[in-house]
């Protein structure tokens, strides 16, 4: 019998499959735009976003910025609705001030208004007869007297009696010599002794005020 074979003798060539798909792996493959760079791409990708961020911060801070101007403004008007009253309350405390200042003053003054009339009053109740007073220096806590008398003995007596009023301390003859006064010889001798800080009370306060009035 004949044959006819109608096909030609042809080699087929097997296509070598693109490396790595032996595995049979999935691949994703970018569509390949002509002309187009894929860095450029992300790079300006990257830039819009970097920019789109910068102008949301900026729209935002400036937001703040103008919140906290409009409530700097507000505050200045408060502060100037008040700068009325501050300058009232300053200027009362200041009046304030001055005035304890002088209220301050005025006790010591009358405090050591009645010091002098309780020192007074402790010499007068110290005092004996043929004993004349000739000055009187009042130094703190301190007191010197000069006195005129007759006799040695009349000192030591004024002397313990000044003791025993409680005005005085350490009562000391600091000085004693003997003069002549309108052709009569006398006894001049000086006492100095210390002032009690708290001396008993023979004089009330309203005595004392009483007093101090009457020797102005």
């Amino acid at each position: 019998m004949l044959q006819i074979n109608l096909i030609r003798d042809r080699k087929i060539a097997k296509v070598a499959a693109p490396k790595g798909a032996a595995g049979g792996g999935f691949q994703l493959r970018l569509p390949q735009i002509p002309g187009l760079h894929l860095g450029l791409v992300l790079s300006t990708a990257a830039l819009l976003i970097v920019l789109v961020v910068v102008i949301v911060l900026f729209t935002t801070q400036k937001a703040q910025i103008g919140q906290l101007q409009g409530k700097i403004t507000q505050y200045n008007e408060e502060l100037a609705k008040l700068a009325g009253p501050k300058r009232m309350v300053d200027e009362f405390l200041a009046k304030q001030a001055d005035l304890n200042t002088k209220l301050s003053e005025i006790n010591s003054i009358d405090k050591g208004r009645y010091k002098l009339v309780q020192l007074m009053d402790g010499l007068s109740q110290s005092l004996v007869d043929n004993v004349w007073l000739t000055s009187f220096n009042e130094d703190g806590s301190t007191l010197k007297i000069d006195c005129l008398t007759f006799s040695n003995l009349i000192v030591a007596d004024f002397m313990m009696k000044m003791k025993a009023t409680g005005y005085f301390t350490s009562v000391e003859l600091s000085q004693t010599e003997k003069t002549t006064v309108e052709g009569r010889e006398v006894v001049k001798f000086s006492l100095t002794c210390g002032i009690n800080p708290n001396p008993p009370d023979s004089l009330t306060t309203n005595q004392a005020a009483t007093a101090g009035r009457a020797q102005q």
